[in-house]
């Protein structure tokens, strides 16, 4: 690396240029007051607060609301399984009633006969 150096050795040329100073700059010291809140700032800020407060407090009104009101549909909706459920239970038992295999053991368990005379067809 020493054989790529410059083998001119440079000299600082001697300058007749008067020199530039940096003078800082005079700061001056700068005092702030206290910003004073007026009468109608603190009137804002309670504004502002009261609204936030008053959404907070009426989401989570609607929260419970909503939780109750999903509580109650659980409820009601297993209510209507069950009942239709039974409906259906009870459907199949009355149709199983109603065959004529059933109407006709009923009436020889009791000791019926039938009459074909007492006999009326109904269309539907």
């Amino acid at each position: 690396m020493a054989q790529n150096a410059p083998s001119i050795t440079y000299r600082k040329l001697k300058d007749d240029r008067p020199s530039l100073t940096v003078v800082p700059p005079k700061t001056k010291q700068q005092t702030f007051k206290k910003a004073r809140w007026s009468l109608n700032d603190y009137i804002f800020v309670f504004i502002i607060s009261a609204l936030v407060g008053a959404v907070m407090f009426a989401s989570l009104l609607l929260s419970n609301a909503t939780t109750s009101v999903n509580n109650q549909l659980e409820t009601a909706s297993s209510q209507i399984t069950k009942l239709k459920s039974e409906n259906d239970k009870s459907k199949q038992k009355i149709t199983q009633m109603t065959s004529l295999s059933a109407l006709k053991s009923f009436a020889k368990k009791n000791g019926m006969t039938m009459n074909s005379e007492n006999v009326q067809n109904i269309d539907k």
